[in-house]
């Protein structure tokens, strides 16, 4: 019988190799027909006018899109309003300190005198209130009671400190001596104006509080244990949001009002649960749904 010359181990494998290299330089360039990658000159050509008429055309399409939508948006008032709007003209209640959006405790040491990260939190956020900057902007309302009839495009003047409240003249805001401040705002919703509620329609709970002209705040211990705990609370300005600082109208330098709550002699090593709630005929509160209220938990080590 005849062999074969070719050794069966080597030389199919070799001679596949070669061939699959000879393959793939052809596809990169051939020679014979000037191809490159499979196509001539001219079809690259081709195709590279194809993408770029189809790219030009799909950006110019998605640019007048973009074009046609903002004319429908106005920068100085927002196109979904009152029950349209994500808050549906009920504003919801936020306060400071949070430096950790994921925890609603309020922990620190009394006698600490280390600037703590709540301390810091609100230095931070009451530095946004920096009054000097732009007063020519600003209308006086020191004399307006109720709410404003003119001038509204105007912000009224908001200083923090004219608020007399003790703690926020101090560099801790309080938390060193164990007496914290936690402060309270509204968020703010275009065109939106607080309806207050009269002595006599103001909910019980919030009645020693109420004062005309006013967005009541309470802030109370959620059961029986966190009340008798929580101590004294002070409230400045002592009855809630002046409502002569709404509406928020875009106006520039526009700074939302807010009310300092000071806990005065919260029971050290106890976890109090604190709700705060707001009060307005137009202000929902739903506990289910965190409307027209926070809460949180102080700890006083």
């Amino acid at each position: 019988m005849a062999t074969s010359d070719v050794d069966p181990a080597s030389g199919p494998s070799k001679s596949g190799f070669r061939q699959s290299v000879d393959n793939c330089c052809t596809f990169l360039y051939n020679s014979e027909t000037g191809e490159v990658c499979g196509r001539t000159g001219k079809s690259w050509a081709l195709i590279t006018i194809f993408y770029v008429i189809f790219y030009t055309l799909l950006a110019g399409f998605f640019i007048a899109t973009i074009a046609v939508f903002y004319t429908t948006i106005d920068k100085h008032y927002p196109k979904l309003q009152d029950s349209s709007s994500l808050l549906k003209g009920s504003p919801g209640l936020g306060y400071r300190p949070r430096p950790n959006y994921e925890s609603t405790l309020i922990r620190f040491n009394k006698g600490d005198a280390s600037l703590n990260p709540y301390v810091k939190n609100i230095r931070s956020f009451l530095a946004h209130y920096n009054t000097t900057k732009y007063d020519s902007r600003y209308e006086n309302c020191d004399s307006i009671v109720g709410e404003r009839e003119t001038n509204k495009h105007r912000p009224c003047l908001f200083d923090p400190l004219a608020l007399d409240a003790p703690c926020l003249r101090e560099a801790d805001y309080g938390y060193k001596n164990g007496t914290p401040c936690v402060i309270l705002k509204l968020n703010k919703i275009y065109n939106w104006v607080p309806k207050p509620y009269s002595n006599e329609t103001v909910p019980a709970e919030a009645k020693e509080n109420w004062g005309a002209s006013h967005i009541t705040v309470k802030c109370q211990g959620e059961r029986e244990s966190d009340i008798e705990n929580l101590g004294q609370v002070n409230y400045y300005p002592p009855h809630g949001f002046p409502i002569k600082y709404f509406p928020f109208l875009n106006q520039p330098g526009y700074h939302a009002p807010i009310v300092v709550v000071q806990f005065m002699n919260p029971t050290r090593g106890f976890l109090v649960m604190v709700t705060c709630k707001a009060y307005a005929h137009n202000i929902a509160i739903n506990k289910m749904n965190s409307l027209g209220l926070v809460h949180f938990e102080l700890l006083v080590d």
